[in-house]
C-alpha cells in the first residue's frame, strides 16, 4: 500500500512564515518598516485562521512587501537556517516507507533551497511562483501566478488529490498549521489531517482538528499510528 505524506510549510517544516520573514528582512530599516510589518503578520494571521479569503491575503502581503528579486534571493538563503528543529530527522525516516510532498501557499522562489535541504526534490515541491516586472536584480514583485490552484483558498486541495491519484496512493495524510491545510482533509482530498502547533498553534485549527501535534516529537508519534 502506498501511503502518501503531505506536509505544508511554513510554520510547520520551516519555523517562519517565509513571506514575512522575507519582507521583513527587507523593510528592515525603513521609517514605516515596523508598521507594515506588523499590518503583513496581522493579515497572515487571518489567512491561516480562514478569516480572510487566501488569495486576498496575499495580493493584500505582496502591496505591503515591495519585494525585489535581490531582497528575495538574500531571504531564501536566509529561510535555509530556519528549518523547524527535528524535522529532517523526522523526514527521512518517514521516507524509508512513504512518499512525501511539501505542498505551500508560500512561493518557491523563497522556499525551495530550504526544502531541497530537507531532502525536497523539486518534483516534490509544490508552491506559488511570484512574477517579477524585469529581469534585473532589483526587478520588483509584481504579482504572482493566478493560474496556480495554490494562490486561491481551497488549492490544497486540489494539488493534494492529484498528488495522490499520481503517486497511486490509498491514504494520504496532510500535515499542517493552518485552515489551509484543514481543507485539504474537509474536501475528502486527504483521508487524514494532523494539525501542526509546534511553531504556531491556532486554535481555530487546533479545534477542528481530528489530530493534534504540539511538537514534532508528537508529530512523529502520529504518523506511526
Amino acid at each position: 500500500m502506498t501511503r502518501l505524506i503531505v506536509f505544508d510549510v511554513d510554520s510547520t517544516l520551516l519555523a517562519v512564515e517565509s513571506l514575512d520573514f522575507a519582507v521583513e528582512r527587507a523593510l528592515s530599516g525603513l521609517p514605516d518598516g515596523a508598521q507594515r510589518a506588523a499590518r503583513l503578520s496581522a493579515i497572515t494571521d487571518q489567512g491561516m485562521a480562514g478569516t480572510l479569503d487566501f488569495r486576498a491575503s496575499l495580493e493584500q502581503r505582496l502591496a505591503i512587501a515591495g519585494l525585489t528579486r535581490e531582497a528575495v534571493e538574500a531571504a531564501q538563503e536566509a529561510l535555509r537556517q530556519q528549518l523547524t528543529p527535528g524535522m529532517a530527522g523526522l523526514l527521512a525516516d518517514l521516507r524509508k516507507r512513504a512518499r512525501v510532498a511539501a505542498v505551500s501557499g508560500g512561493f518557491a522562489d523563497l522556499i525551495a533551497p530550504a526544502l531541497a535541504d530537507l531532502g525536497f526534490a523539486s518534483g516534490d515541491i509544490h508552491a506559488n511562483s511570484f512574477i517579477y516586472d524585469d529581469a534585473g536584480p532589483q526587478a520588483g514583485v509584481s504579482g504572482f501566478d493566478r493560474d496556480n490552484p495554490l494562490s486561491r483558498s481551497g488549492g490544497k486541495a486540489v494539488v493534494v488529490r492529484a498528488l495522490k491519484n499520481q503517486a497511486g496512493a490509498a491514504h494520504a495524510v496532510m500535515v499542517g498549521d493552518g485552515m489551509t491545510d484543514y481543507e485539504a482533509f474537509a474536501a475528502g482530498a486527504a483521508d487524514a489531517f494532523i494539525g501542526f502547533g509546534g511553531v504556531a498553534e491556532r486554535a481555530p485549527v487546533r479545534d477542528k482538528a481530528p489530530a493534534w501535534a504540539r511538537d514534532v516529537d508528537a508529530l512523529a508519534r502520529l504518523l506511526e499510528a
